[in-house]
């Protein structure tokens, strides 16, 4: 009787127990921080994206689960591609092999730990992530070799940080990062030492969580050295000129000194026959200042100031653009607005 009663007991906390992915936000929770999700994908069960209950993932699916916490045997399943609240937009943009701060809300804390896994999906646009695909990326948390994030009980219901360590080899347009909280407290038997208790066996209740990242090549934000031009021909260079190459001063330096040299020497020239040599001296300049946004690859630098919206915005990270990483509070990453 009394083991009935503690199994009992555990059933009750796993079904009021629930959690999301915060930050980033998760597919079915995207909703409370983004108002484009409102109208589309408000989902007022985006706590409980726990594989249809403990009994159905163990006992119909076999402990599967399916991406985003919805049962692994719902044949169209609403978050992953093709559902009706899908979208697939970008969330949180990030930076190659940096840490990240990631943020998870529990209203009741199960003990048990939680993992991070990322799939990049660059290489087939059409298809959403898979399980096998995310398993392959297991990601550590930052500042140790392990995989597993263990220090839950501590927080009690708070919301919980933990710093997750990115890989370094992955650089994606679109990658799903998915969280996963293995519960530590339905009655169970560890197979190894056959002890009894909460949390030792393998039919646990699991919450998933995924959203839609980008992470950017790292890039370095040195300062480009003022260009000085010595001709060895005699020349007399005019305001002319230097308004016809300005838009090419762009090029990187020092790795395309020789191109732009080049390209300098084959604009016209007014020759004179006198022996005396003008030295002209050009800095570099971004073309991309004080300009609207462009989603058009342009090499955006730190300190470069954009208009988009009608707000004013300064990049924060070098990084080229693309659609999806406008400036916004959700790249905060990228881009800080200015007044």
């Amino acid at each position: 009787m009394l083991n009935f009663f503690v199994l009992f007991s555990f059933c009750l906390i796993s079904i009021n127990g629930h959690g999301y992915l915060f930050e980033p936000v998760a597919r079915s929770s995207a909703w409370l921080v983004d108002p484009s999700f409102k109208k589309c994908c408000t989902y007022s069960g985006h706590m409980e994206m726990f594989c249809g209950g403990v009994g159905h993932q163990w006992n119909a699916n076999g402990g599967k689960c399916g991406i985003c916490g919805e049962p692994y045997d719902r044949a169209v399943k609403l978050f992953e591609k093709g559902g009706t609240m899908y979208t697939g937009k970008i969330v949180q943009t990030y930076i190659q092999g940096e840490q990240i701060d990631v943020k998870v809300k529990l209203s009741a804390n199960h003990q048990g730990y939680f993992e991070f896994r990322l799939c990049n999906v660059d290489s087939n646009p059409n298809s959403d992530a898979t399980q096998e695909c995310l398993d392959r990326r297991l990601l550590k948390i930052a500042g140790t070799d392990s995989t597993k994030y263990r220090d839950i009980t501590k927080h009690g219901s708070e919301m919980i940080t933990v710093r997750v360590q990115l890989p370094s080899d992955v650089v994606c347009q679109h990658c799903v990062f998915q969280w996963k909280y293995t519960t530590g407290n339905n009655w169970g038997r560890d197979p190894t030492t056959n002890k009894s208790g909460p949390g030792l066996g393998r039919e646990n209740e699991t919450f998933m969580g995924c959203s839609d990242i980008t992470i950017l090549a790292t890039s370095p934000t040195t300062t480009l050295p003022t260009l000085v031009i010595s001709p060895t021909t005699t020349i007399t260079t005019t305001t002319k000129l230097i308004s016809r190459s300005t838009k090419y001063w762009s090029i990187s330096l020092p790795k395309h000194w020789s191109a732009l040299l080049t390209f300098i020497s084959s604009l016209p020239t007014t020759t004179t026959t006198t022996t005396t040599t003008t030295t002209t001296t050009m800095t570099t300049k971004t073309t991309a200042s004080l300009s609207a946004w462009s989603p058009l690859l342009v090499a955006y630098q730190r300190g470069d100031d954009v208009m988009y919206n009608g707000m004013k915005y300064r990049c924060v990270t070098s990084h080229r653009s693309y659609a999806g990483a406008e400036p916004s509070p959700l790249t905060w990453a990228l881009w800080r607005k200015i007044e």
